[in-house]
């Protein structure tokens, strides 16, 4: 009860204030501590490193912006990703442990800050992804990739360049990716280049070889409480 007359409470006031003052500024300084762009098989073995384990070799190599995710897809088991700042190669798992990397195809740019997410469809993991240029340049947007899992591994199946909604948003930092299905929609929450909250999240939606963005007031989307910790700077 306490719960949800809390959520009720910050609904209120979000309506009333607006979704920025409700949440911490947060800035994002350019991480550059390690530049290095290390092989995933050089760092970790196969068959055996577990998914925290690789998070925690990342860290002590220097890695920053360090970020993973895992799900259960249907009767395939667990699958999870992990990816760090300027890394040009996702680390992949299966039943928590090492099986392989995806390389992500970026034209050569440095991936930075990234937003990872495992999704499912029809019984198959999918593995969605938003990369950044280090340097925010504009003929270098924000991008999503999503993967598609195949008999041979994972291939790219729809690339989206993000930069209207950047634009009008004021910028992007801290971008985060929540939900588990691409076709009911993963909702993505991000900040303007200060560390402000976007007053709009964006349910993403595939639609054949396209995925829609479709606004979603951010007041209504602190419904949900992995939400309302990103705003609140605990995610």
């Amino acid at each position: 009860m306490r719960s949800i007359v809390l959520g009720a409470l910050l609904l209120g006031f979000l309506g009333a204030t607006g979704c920025a003052t409700y949440g911490p500024t947060m800035e994002e300084p350019l991480r550059v501590a390690t530049v290095a762009d290390l092989a995933p098989s050089a760092v970790l073995r196969q068959g055996e490193t577990r998914l925290e384990d690789a998070k925690a070799i990342f860290q002590s190599r220097g890695l920053t912006g360090v970020v993973a995710d895992a799900h259960v897809v249907g009767s395939s088991g667990t699958f999870g990703v992990i990816g760090a700042d300027y890394q040009r190669h996702l680390s992949l798992f299966q039943n928590d442990r090492f099986v392989g990397a995806l390389a992500l195809p970026t034209g050569g740019l440095p991936p930075y800050g990234l937003a990872l997410r495992i999704a499912e469809e029809a019984g198959a993991p999918e593995i969605l992804v938003l990369y950044r240029d280090p340097l925010d340049r504009d003929e270098e947007p924000p991008t999503l990739l999503l993967f598609k899992r195949t008999a041979e591994g994972f291939a790219l199946e729809v690339r989206t360049p993000l930069d209207e909604v950047v634009h009008a948003n004021g910028g992007m930092s801290s971008p985060m990716l929540l939900g588990d299905s691409i076709s009911e929609g993963i909702l993505l929450v991000a900040r303007d280049r200060d560390g402000e909250l976007w007053d709009t999240g964006y349910f993403l939606r595939r639609s054949g070889s396209t995925i829609h963005l479709e606004p979603q007031p951010l007041a209504e989307a602190m419904r949900c409480s992995c939400v309302r910790k990103y705003a609140a700077g605990i995610l």
